[in-house]
């Protein structure tokens, strides 16, 4: 056993988040933890690691064992990319410059061979002639092969950051890793090859994931913390077969909650129609030998009550089954404009002096559907927004003008914007009165208190949940989606992949989730690399 959980809960306040939490993990175990947002995932995570307490139950690590946690922010922006790196595996690191600074010695004339030789024990112990090798793969497979080492922590763009993060923690080879959104950064091959590498780890894996293919892929089991029952709910297999086994319970659960309610009635008609019968025996007898008579008679109906209520209250009812309420997302008829929506001519974006799209020439027609891929920082969210009519070089020329879904939200948080409400930012984009903006929102699952909050308080969720609710509502032909399935629960992918098959517009997309890409419907692969746009004459995966 490397970790085990006993009957672990965590209330905020009077609220339990989750109760009765009992987990075991052993080597070559990888459990996906899934759930929507804000049911406590990342919360459970941390309790693994120790980072919080729980209100109750018991968290036991295994003599030794090691746990590795994807932190959410960088532990010292002050390091370089190569020594944040190999700070991952700390006592491996300190032997090899150990026996670095031996070697100098005994090249000196030192007497240090006895120690020289116990350092290179344990430094060949710990495998460490294996690290350089592992060092170049993982920066390679994650794309963040290009950073100097001498580059400050701090130089390098959140993605990159996150990335670095997951890359050290991979390189620390715990016993047990604890990851949170690993694929949040992540291009597709970085996806794929995640999955692949966490499929084969030796230890025990525990993922927070909304990434089907990766849960697919990498786990064996899934713990589902829905958000209605306290208690965790548990599963074999990854995705597809969590899915199909949670429709089933959801089947069975209605199918007896229906033969107990039928069960329910007969016993509570029988109990008023023997009690009516008593009662009335009772008032209509006059006779005094009947009187009697009903009264046994009445005596012996209101045992039968007795022993019928006796049954209903002995009966482990059933609650009525519930669902988290969900999003109500259906895009408005739309009409195509003349000629194709959009036309790229000479596009070219440029940073730092090196050409992110060059000379890209580009035509989108009416209807069409088509997914953008590349490796991270080709180009693919510059293109969006160039398509969009951001940048000025090169000419865009746009029959309709298309609506936008960013992959970041961090202007939504800064400055004015992030001191708006949810219904005044909504009510800023959607030119509606209040109570038709306040029914909208209801839609996508802002409360009378969520429609008052401000931007700057919202989580990923929320913030993409404003979104779509802000694009789905400017009625547009044309949409231009950056990752548009980011920090999404499954039922809301559910209902957003529902909606896209039934859009009638034009759809530009960038994603890594080759669910979505499918579900949606798209029928033309545009990939982005070393400046250029070239069209795939057959659709690949975007898993791939």
């Amino acid at each position: 056993m490397l970790l085990s959980t006993t009957a672990v809960s965590k209330d905020f306040g009077l609220e339990p988040l989750f109760t009765g939490v009992d987990v075991v993990v052993n080597r070559g175990d990888r459990i996906g933890l899934v759930g929507p947002n804000g049911a406590g995932k990342t919360t459970l995570l941390k309790i693994l690691t120790g980072e919080e307490p729980p209100s109750a139950g018991r968290v036991t690590h295994g003599p030794r064992v090691r746990v590795g946690y994807l932190a959410q922010q960088v532990p010292d922006p002050g390091q370089s990319v190569g020594e944040f790196l190999r700070g991952g595996d700390p006592e491996l690191r300190d032997l090899t410059e150990r026996m670095a600074a031996l070697e100098e010695k005994l090249a000196a004339g030192g007497d240090v061979l006895a120690e020289y030789g116990a350092v290179q024990e344990r430094w060949i112990a710990r495998e460490g002639w294996t690290f350089a090798a592992r060092l170049a793969e993982v920066r390679g497979r994650l794309d963040i092969a290009g950073l100097p080492e001498e580059l400050p922590v701090t130089a390098v763009s959140g993605g990159e950051q996150s990335r670095l993060m997951l890359a050290r923690l991979l390189l620390s080879a715990p016993d047990v890793l604890l990851l949170d959104e690993p694929t949040n950064h992540l291009d597709a091959d970085g996806s794929a090859w995640l999955g692949d590498w966490l499929a084969g780890f030796g230890g025990g894996v525990v993922i927070a994931s909304h990434d089907r293919a990766l849960l697919d892929r990498a786990v064996t089991r899934i713990v589902e913390i829905d958000g209605i029952n306290e208690e965790p709910q548990l599963y074999e297999g990854g995705y597809t077969a969590y899915r199909a086994e949670k429709q089933k319970r959801w089947q069975r659960l209605l199918l007896d909650f229906e033969a107990q309610e039928k069960d329910r009635v007969r016993w509570e008609t029988d109990i008023e129609r023997t009690k009516g019968h008593a009662l009335g025996t009772e008032l209509t007898t006059h006779n005094d030998r009947m009187r009697r008579y009903a009264k046994k008679v009445a005596k012996k109906a209101k045992a039968r009550e007795r022993r019928l209520m006796r049954q209903m209250q002995s009966v482990r009812w059933i609650a009525e089954p519930r669902t988290r309420p969900s999003l109500v997302l259906a895009f408005p008829a739309t009409a195509a404009g003349e000629g194709p929506p959009l036309v790229a001519e000479g596009l070219t974006v440029r940073r730092g002096g090196r050409a992110i799209l060059d000379g890209v020439d580009l035509t989108v027609e009416a209807g069409d559907r088509i997914v953008v891929t590349g490796r991270n920082g080709a180009g693919k969210s510059t293109l969006l927004r160039a398509l969009a009519g951001e940048f000025d070089d090169g000419e865009v020329r746009a029959t309709v003008a298309p609506s936008v879904l960013p992959q970041s939200h961090d202007a939504l948080r800064e400055g004015r914007t992030g001191r708006m409400s949810v219904l005044e930012f909504f009510r800023s984009r959607v030119p509606v009165y209040i109570d038709e903006a306040e029914e909208l929102l209801g839609g996508y699952l802002f409360g009378e208190e969520e429609r008052t909050a401000t931007l700057s308080t919202l989580s990923g969720g929320e913030l993409q949940r404003l979104l779509l609710a802000v694009l789905v509502n400017s009625a547009t032909p044309v949409l231009l989606l950056d990752e548009p399935t980011n920090h999404l629960d499954f039922d809301s992918l559910d209902v957003i992949e529902e909606a896209m098959r039934a859009y009638q517009g034009t759809l530009v997309l960038v994603t890594h989730d080759a669910y979505f890409a499918e579900r949606a419907g798209v029928r033309r692969q545009w990939t982005v690399a070393d400046g250029k746009v070239t069209e795939l004459l057959s659709l690949d995966t975007c898993a791939k």
